[in-house]
């Protein structure tokens, strides 16, 4: 797949923006250009910043500073057909946008008063990197889908604007050649562009007034928050303190919050249970080489994400094989932490270890149906919204239950508290359609090596069922 050079935008005269690379994410007939590491610098002057700048003329350089969130969001585009927004669907891309969002402070040593920073504090500074494209994987091996073998293309870019406060817009072209099977025109030319908007709240949006987008695209947040852009310019003049590491040689837990059961989601005659709620340990009690009986509580802010799970469960009678009976999109959230001690006088604080990585836990932890986006049917005519993606299809309304539970715990080799959620599906089956079915299985939620969360499906059964999109 071809892969094309980082691009500085300098041409507008926009220093401080990386508009990334581009990437080839398919080969074939159809061919899907996304592309990855799109930036701000973490160093920015004020002025690209905040407009006008806030301090008059004064040169003030802007750092990264503490604060992020990781964001993920899926994005579907649909092309139903020849005639119309309404038509069956012929080609259908399944994406992933990705970025995280981050604070801007002042670089130290610049010399500014406290009214200064309560200047600063006023302008929400925020900032992007890592935003991408990139495919989703399905589990079926069909992303694209492409019905009729269409020829074309869907090209995604980037550039930065500085308008209002600073975000990227992206930018797509999508092209179709027509398709004629034996004189039967099965599908017609088609060449469309629009655009996106990605803010420094974390807000992934359709540009205003590209009204056809909203007819081939739709937008559904998996992972992180919109958030208002909290500035931490100015809460701590004196210095922040270091964080050291508190090596443990024995960790007492308290006790977690068991998950809460939610009601019932129905759709079709089958249910899904969840929960949420589920929560590790507040505090840790840590033994060290030298020192027994140290108190480490949670962050409190942690890390937010999210993973998408697509249950599946295929099959036919009498040796005929019938496609996706059963299907539900679900959405695991949760949240990352580590145990820090108080901050003694100089600010100063510890975060537990355990065999050389950091004690980790997870907190507000749910497991629910996604709530996928439909059109407009004002936008895509009364029939077109029958070919938006639903979260749950239940082809034969068999009667049904999804039940997910889950649990904290330890797990040995693994640096923290785990969590383990069992999960059991029963199906009534149809009459000459569909076989009865009562199955059962686990997967664990955890950190890999690098310390980033990992759901790991822990048995056949759940490999059989359950695709995993991070």
């Amino acid at each position: 797949m071809a892969e094309a050079a980082v691009v500085l935008n300098t041409t507008a005269g926009l220093t401080g923006f990386i508009t990334g690379q581009a990437r080839g994410l398919t080969e074939g007939l159809f061919q899907v250009t996304g592309f990855n590491d799109a930036r701000f610098e973490k160093e920015m002057p004020l002025e690209m910043l905040a407009s006008p700048n806030p301090l008059g003329d004064r040169q003030v350089v802007m750092v990264r500073g503490s604060q992020s969130v990781d964001h993920v969001y899926w994005l579907r585009y649909l092309r139903r057909g020849k005639v119309g927004a309404t038509d069956k669907k012929r080609v259908c891309v399944e994406l992933l946008v990705r970025f995280t969002t981050f604070d801007y402070v002042p670089k130290a040593g610049q010399g500014l008063a406290p009214a200064d920073l309560t200047t600063l504090a006023d302008h929400p500074m925020w900032g992007i990197s890592g935003l991408s494209i990139s495919l989703m994987a399905t589990g079926r091996g069909r992303n694209p889908f492409n019905k009729f073998n269409e020829v074309g293309s869907l090209v995604f870019d980037t550039m930065p604007v500085t308008t209002g406060l600073p975000h990227f817009r992206i930018n797509y072209r999508v092209q179709h050649q027509a398709k004629t099977v034996m004189g039967a025109t099965l599908a017609l030319n088609h060449n469309d562009v629009g655009a996106f908007l990605v803010h420094s709240n974390g807000l992934l949006e359709i540009a205003p007034g590209e009204g056809r987008t909203e007819k081939h695209f739709r937008i559904t947040p998996l992972s992180g928050r919109v958030h208002d852009r909290p500035s931490l310019i100015g809460a701590a003049n004196a210095p922040a303190g270091r964080v050291a590491k508190l090596a443990a040689t024995q960790i007492v837990r308290s006790a977690g919050q068991d998950a809460n059961a939610l009601a019932a989601h129905e759709h079709a005659n089958l249910r899904v249970i969840g929960f949420d709620q589920l929560n590790g340990p507040d505090t840790l009690t840590v033994d060290t080489a030298t020192v027994n009986g140290v108190v480490a509580s949670a962050d409190p802010n942690g890390r937010q994400g999210a993973v998408r799970l697509e249950y599946i469960r295929n099959g036919g009678v009498l040796g005929k094989q019938v496609r996706t009976k059963i299907r539900v999109l679900l959405l695991l959230r949760y949240t990352l932490v580590h145990y820090f001690t108080a901050a003694d006088g100089a600010g100063n604080r510890q975060v537990v270890h355990r065999g050389g990585a950091p004690y980790a836990s997870f907190r507000n932890v749910s497991l629910t149906v996604l709530e996928t986006v439909a059109g407009d049917p004002v936008v895509v005519g009364e029939d077109g919204v029958k070919y938006d993606i639903k979260a749950i299809k239940n082809r034969f309304h068999e009667t049904s239950t999804l039940r997910f539970g889950a649990r904290i715990e330890e797990v040995d080799g693994q640096p923290g508290a785990q969590v383990r959620v069992n999960w059991r599906a029963q199906h009534a089956g149809v009459v000459g359609k569909s076989q009865s079915h009562d199955d059962f299985g686990d997967f664990r939620l955890g950190v890999d090596a690098s310390g980033n969360p990992v759901l790991r499906l822990l048995d056949p059964r759940s490999n059989k069922y359950f695709t995993v999109t991070s």
